[in-house]
């Protein structure tokens, strides 16, 4: 007579089990974003000073510089830390299904070296319309810095040339009407506090 012990089918329930839950994370994980192109650049890298249009000014908390005491960039160097893209049912166009494109606020924070004791990010736009935004958040969601919409460029009238974007698609303990007034646009400074 073939006896199965229990303890052993306990064991293969719990490894099986443990196999969904990694699997299931890898899928929430590929559902938050894509990746559109990788870094130019490792973390630690000289960031260098822009050569073209200087577009935002990164300043505060932050070990790397390339403009004084400032992180400045223009396009192609913001760009230059890596792309992603998500679609969301933004807030701000009637939930219509936008797809955004531009660096995780996360990566931009490790590559200005962002002192362990930092907890928000001040953001202005050009109007000085600004609003703070927790670290801790940053490092909890997919936080975006867009710099396209639907794979075109942003322009000032049109948002541009960034805005924030929070991943509400993938991250339903989110509150919309908490986070889409923090979804800045015309972003021209972040200081890191």
């Amino acid at each position: 007579m073939l006896r199965i012990g229990l303890r052993p089918t306990i064991g293969l329930l719990a490894v099986f089990g443990l196999m969904l839950v990694l699997v299931g994370c890898g899928q929430n994980a590929d559902l938050a974003y894509a990746e559109v192109s990788p870094a130019g650049l490792n973390v630690g890298d000289q960031i260098p000073a822009p050569t073209g249009d200087t577009i935002l000014n990164v300043s505060g908390a932050i070990s790397q510089t390339n403009a004084g005491e400032n992180l400045v960039f223009d396009m192609a160097t913001l760009e230059n830390l890596g792309l992603v893209e998500y679609t969301i049912a933004d807030p701000w166009q009637n939930h219509e299904d936008v797809t955004y494109t531009g660096i995780l606020m996360s990566d931009l924070l490790r590559y200005a070296g962002v002192s362990d004791t930092a907890t928000s990010v001040h953001m202005v736009a050009l109007d000085d319309y600004a609003v703070d935004v927790s670290v801790e958040d940053i490092n909890k969601w997919p936080v975006m810095l867009a710099t396209r919409t639907n794979g075109e460029y942003m322009d000032v009238e049109n948002s541009g040339p960034t805005r924030i974007v929070f991943p509400f698609h993938a991250n339903p303990e989110i509150d919309e009407d908490t986070y889409k007034v923090l979804m800045i646009w015309n972003l021209r400074d972040i200081q890191i506090r």
